[in-house]
């Protein structure tokens, strides 16, 4: 059996340079664009620009196609024994094709930016609160002809959705419905999903773009939150919405839902509905414990 080793390439611990890796000043100076090209190769969309909003919505869902997951960005952690080392969008290209692999919020919205950017579309990172943080996730802020936008690959929101401080905006998708209102007091947006009538917040965003140095150091921030303390993989399929925590997963199409909670029934399904190979699955597990040690040691440090 072949052996499966994941892209490696690190980044040092150092703001100027991580910058310098981050998001390009301009569009086509060339920033990752090998990885983009062959994006829009396999995706069998056109490089030239110039485009609308339908071209847009056709790259934000072929994107959907690279899911949400931790399992690499766990791996990778352990084996750079704690030095923080980004996934950038030559890996998440080759770890996909090769291992079916995607990335968590961060990487993937950096990939998509830099997709769209190279079609020189207006689009900038924003960040998020959720329930367990502040500047925890990450998104996109599109501006198309005065309008703004939000796009999220990493909460599996695969088209460009409206945000208006007017009204509020919805889509329904056929495994759940998103809500998003203005909030006034603070110039900010709540996002929620609702099915069968029951509402859920999900987090709070700012439409104002975010520096890029600000950018990477909640990118840095990540690698020591809780969604780094367990597997997470979520995706959408046809009419269906896949996430598995562990040995948990939840499957929600327009008229069920299931719920699965033993390790066979939950790796059955990364199996059959992510493709990833049961030893990336087994590796993570593993440096998990690994993590966890880098994690304690840091903290003692701190404390000497």
């Amino acid at each position: 059996m072949e052996e499966i080793v994941l892209s490696m390439d690190k980044q040092p611990l150092v703001q100027e340079t991580i910058l310098q890796e981050l998001i390009r000043p301009a569009p086509g100076s060339g920033h990752h664009e090998q990885a983009v090209r062959k994006f829009i190769a396999a995706c069998g969309l056109s490089s030239a620009t110039g485009y609308d909003l339908s071209h847009i919505t056709k790259i934000v869902r072929a994107f959907s196609g690279i899911p949400y997951e931790n399992v690499s960005k766990i791996i990778k952690f352990a084996h750079s024994a704690g030095e923080i080392s980004f996934r950038m969008p030559e890996e998440i290209y080759e770890d996909h094709r090769r291992w079916r692999l995607g990335g968590t919020c961060f990487s993937l919205t950096f990939y998509l930016l830099e997709i769209l950017r190279f079609f020189e579309y207006r689009c900038y990172p924003i960040m998020g609160d959720m329930k367990w943080g502040e500047n925890v996730h990450t998104a996109i802020l599109l501006d198309y002809h005065g309008q703004q936008y939000l796009v999220d690959p990493g909460y599996m929101i695969h088209q460009p959705l409206r945000i208006s401080k007017d009204t509020p905006e919805r889509h329904i998708a056929p495994h759940t419905g998103i809500d998003i209102r203005f909030r006034p007091e603070d110039e900010r947006f709540d996002l929620c999903t609702f099915r069968s009538g029951n509402y859920t917040w999900r987090y709070r965003f700012s439409p104002t773009p975010v520096s890029l140095d600000e950018f990477s150091r909640h990118w840095i921030t990540s690698f020591f939150k809780p969604t780094m303390h367990g597997i997470c993989l979520t995706r959408t399929s046809r009419d269906e919405m896949i996430y598995v925590h562990n040995d948990f997963a939840k499957i929600s199409s327009p008229d069920t839902t299931s719920r699965l909670r033993t390790r066979n029934e939950t790796e059955q399904i990364i199996l059959e509905k992510f493709g990833i190979p049961m030893s990336l699955i087994e590796e993570a597990r593993h440096a998990l414990n690994i993590n966890r040690r880098i994690e304690q040691n840091l903290a003692e440090h701190e404390t000497d």
